[in-house]
């Protein structure tokens, strides 16, 4: 027990001691960290305090050389390397470079200033513009959605059509095998009640089953019409048909995709919008009684082949996004464009800055006309429908090849006036190009609308 205890009581001893040793070295490993950083700080203080002194002759240095922008000594100054230099004593040199310092870190917070504007205003439009994308995708997805439904809709509405057209078919195809299987369990019968008498070895057995069930039985098969020696039975087959399974859905079998566009069309909006053009009284244009149709009136003479007037919209836009389709068909020469000046509206097709129009001329091709100057297009489509979408908010003009909805050309504009739409028919070429340009119509008269 003794022992136990002595033991006990050294291995608790060298426990305390060990831990006592390791807190010693701990403080003392501090206490040389603190003491290199004491030495170091006060080393640094004494080599500020020390004055500076020149290397080349032990001197102090007391001048500032402006020329070179160095430290130099008394005798520096007089040698042959400083000559004509301008020097400042040390304590207006450093005042003097002090403010120029001033000068450069308020600069510098001005400066910082702006760019943490800037930062955050950039910032800013970075999460405007992540918003404004996210709010456009969910619209664009709540659109799609809607059409998806519609499809949807369109598709159970075509495929229980077809169930139930199947149902009548097969209806009718059923009662028909009913028959079919009831004539032919009747001959079946009959075919097991007759067959077996053919076994019959004894002629007075036959006969019996003859005179008891054999005569009855084909005499009912017999049409009656026969004779003794040309008997003729009645068939039950030679009226049946099998009935085949030939359905038709009409249009919505052949044309299925064709009709459900146009009946998804009554539930889209916006569709393009609609516009009546002014009638500006020329003996040269004539405007349809609904302001929806414009074409060269016809000529007798070739006198004036070269004038080519327009007309514009009675509406005008300075707000919102527009959208309007124009037919063109085969017309060799047209223009179709916008104008932004209500005082130059009936003024000549040629462009101003107030104008953004696009030509098809008969010699030239695809021509785009704006602030004065005219640009040729490269399309290999002709468009029989051209779309034009102007957005006032961002103030630009698209135009599209509407057959397709491929964009030919999109322009910015900046003038604040109101615009309106602006047609030309184009040159009369001798009665080649007397078609009407037709600003198309999208008024559905559908359930849905």
């Amino acid at each position: 027990f003794h022992l136990r205890l002595w033991l006990e009581v050294s291995f608790s001893c060298c426990v305390f001691l060990f831990s006592v040793l390791v807190f010693v070295s701990e403080f003392a490993r501090l206490f040389h960290s603190l003491v290199e950083w004491t030495i170091w700080r006060v080393t640094q203080q004494l080599e500020m305090a020390k004055v500076l002194m020149c290397s080349d002759h032990d001197e102090k240095l007391k001048l500032f050389c402006k020329t070179c922008q160095k430290l130099v000594c008394v005798i520096c100054r007089d040698g042959d390397k400083h000559a004509r230099h301008v020097f400042k004593p040390v304590k207006e040199a450093a005042q003097i470079n002090k403010m120029v310092l001033k000068a450069a870190l308020n600069f510098l917070d001005k400066e910082n200033g702006q760019f943490k504007s800037l930062i955050h205003k950039q910032k800013t439009e970075i999460t405007k513009t992540e918003d404004e994308s996210k709010t456009l995708l969910a619209k664009i997805s709540a659109q799609f959605e809607e059409m998806h439904q519609f499809l949807r809709q369109k598709e159970a509405e075509a495929k229980k059509q077809l169930e139930n057209e199947e149902e009548k078919v097969i209806e009718v195809m059923q009662k028909n095998l009913s028959m079919i299987d009831l004539r032919f369990t009747e001959s079946k019968k009959n075919e097991d009640i007759l067959q077996p008498a053919l076994e019959f070895d004894q002629p007075d057995h036959f006969l019996q089953w003859w005179s008891e069930t054999g005569l009855k039985q084909t005499e009912a098969m017999q049409t009656g019409n026969g004779t003794p020696s040309n008997t003729q039975y009645m068939s039950k087959v030679n009226d049946l048909i099998v009935r085949t399974g030939s359905f038709f859905l009409g249009p919505h079998e052949t044309h299925l995709q064709f009709f459900v566009w146009k009946e998804m069309l009554g539930s889209i909006k916006p569709v393009p919008e609609s516009l009546t053009l002014k009638d500006p009284r020329s003996a040269y244009l004539k405007v349809s009684p609904k302001g929806t149709k414009i074409r060269q009136a016809d000529r007798v003479t070739g006198l004036y082949k070269n004038f080519n007037p327009g007309t514009v919209s009675e509406e005008n836009f300075q707000t919102g996004q527009h959208y309007w389709e124009i037919e063109v068909g085969e017309k060799p020469d047209w223009t179709v464009g916008v104008k932004m000046d209500a005082e130059t509206q009936l003024s000549a097709t040629k462009s101003a800055e107030s104008e953004i129009l696009l030509h098809l001329k008969h010699s030239k091709g695809y021509v785009l006309s704006w602030d004065g100057e005219d640009t040729t297009l490269n399309t290999r489509d002709k468009p029989q429908k051209i779309g034009l979408y102007l957005d006032c908010e961002r103030k630009q003009v698209s135009f599209y090849n509407a057959d397709n909805m491929s964009r030919l050309v999109q322009i910015n504009y900046n003038l604040m006036k109101p615009c309106c739409l602006t047609l030309v028919p184009g040159l009369y070429l001798n009665g080649i190009n007397c078609d009407p340009l037709i600003v198309c119509s999208y008024k559905f008269n559908t359930g849905n609308r």
